[in-house]
Parts: C-alpha cells; structure tokens; sequence
C-alpha cells in the first residue's frame, strides 16, 4: 500500500510556522531587555554605594587625623565635622561621632614606656551618604598615645 497524497491541507503551514517563531524572537528579546536594564540598576546601585563608602571612608580619616577633635572631646562624644569644616564632595557628605571609650595602658609593641605615657581609646561612627540617598556606616577605632597625667 503507498501513500500517494501525503499530508492535505498544509498550504498554511509555513504562515503558523512564522508566526511562531517570531512570536518566540519577541519573547527572546524582550527577555535580553529586561535582562540588560536589570544588569544597569545593578551597576548604577552599586555606584551609588560606592559613592556613599568613599564618603564614609573620608569621614573616618578626618575623624583619625584632625588634632582638633582630640583636643576638645574629653571624656565624652564629639560630632563631626569640627569648626565649620566640610565633608561634602559633590554629592556625597559624611557625618558621624567620635567618642571617648576608655584610658588605659598603650598597646603592646609600640615601644612605648607604659609607665610614662598612656593610650586614649577613641569610637569613631560615620555615615556617608552618596547620590540617591545610599548611605553606609563605617565604625573605626583610635588610640592617641598622650604622657600620663
């Protein structure tokens, strides 16, 4: 027995055969869209974050090299910037604290004499804050080797 007419009524096959496979590609592209503007909010947070350590990392240095912090705290806590100083750089700023935590003995391997000279022990909490709003807090600590009292 030999099938003489093949399959009938496959004039419209190849229209249903485009339509699906562009139908598909659309799917496919709109996916590689959504896939790319997700990859570019990844990267522009990122920046932003970015933005806001470098803030905070500045803040943490001035509070560990500004003399005028040390010399006015005492015992308690210190809000910085000091004196009208600024920690604005474009669009990123850091505000924070320094805060006096204890006296005590100098740390060990500085060659210090413990007898002659002790170590002020100093908290530094700072916030940077980038573009957006994204803000990280960076906490440090500080020990200012003084004579004895």
């Amino acid at each position: 027995m030999r099938y003489k007419d093949g399959l009938k009524d496959e004039r419209g096959m190849a229209l249903v055969m485009a339509l699906v496979l562009l139908t598909l590609m659309g799917v496919l592209g709109t996916i590689m869209f959504k896939v790319t503007d997700y990859e570019m909010q990844i990267a522009r947070n990122y920046s932003w974050r970015q933005d806001a350590f470098y803030a905070a990392d500045s803040g943490v240095e001035y509070a560990q090299t500004d003399a005028n912090i040390y010399t006015a705290i005492g015992l308690g806590t210190i809000n910085i910037p000091v004196g009208g100083a600024s920690l604005a750089a474009g669009a990123s700023d850091a505000t924070g604290t320094v805060e006096f935590m204890a006296s005590g003995n100098p740390p060990k391997g500085l060659g210090v004499d413990a007898t002659m000279f002790q170590g002020n022990y100093y908290l530094i909490n700072v916030t940077g804050t980038g573009r957006s709003n994204s803000t990280l807090g960076l906490e440090s600590s500080v020990v200012r080797i003084v004579p004895r009292p």
